[in-house]
């Protein structure tokens, strides 16, 4: 199975959704899979840490891990995924697509979207493509 792969510097999610939280830390994740790690401040919620990568079905994918979700809550990374593709392929599919990409089992994912998510995404994508064509023509 191939590896998921560093991202290029113009690689990105064109709107990126939430799709899954998992278990499995961003450090181990960033160490097994050998994507550099990438830390920051989040003014609010405080330190995170987390990586892009292109899975080998060619998805592109964010983790995102705070420091005090994992320390105080025991909380892993959100998982990020293109909105379009969530509504694409749906809740299941793209959860079980990103978790094989990631090399991470099912029961490591401890919270996931739900229809009423996938309610959101739709507006979210309407909504950015609503900008981009403003943005285009001028307004």
């Amino acid at each position: 199975m191939q590896t998921p792969s560093r991202l290029t510097e113009d690689e990105r999610l064109f709107v990126q959704f939430p799709v899954c939280t998992i278990q499995t830390s961003v450090l181990e994740l960033s160490e097994r899979l050998q994507i550099p790690l990438a830390s920051w401040v989040e003014p609010g919620m405080g330190k995170a840490s987390g990586f892009g990568c292109r899975l080998a079905s060619g998805s592109i994918v964010f983790l995102e891990e705070f420091d005090h979700a994992r320390e105080c809550l025991g909380s892993g990374p959100t998982v990020y995924v293109e909105a379009s593709q969530l509504i694409e392929l749906g809740i299941e599919l793209t959860i079980s697509r990103t978790i094989a990409g990631l090399s991470v089992q099912r029961q490591c994912v401890t919270w996931s979207q739900t229809e009423d998510g996938l309610e959101a995404a739709k507006l979210v994508v309407q909504a950015a493509i609503e900008r981009r064509a403003k943005r285009e023509n001028g307004a």
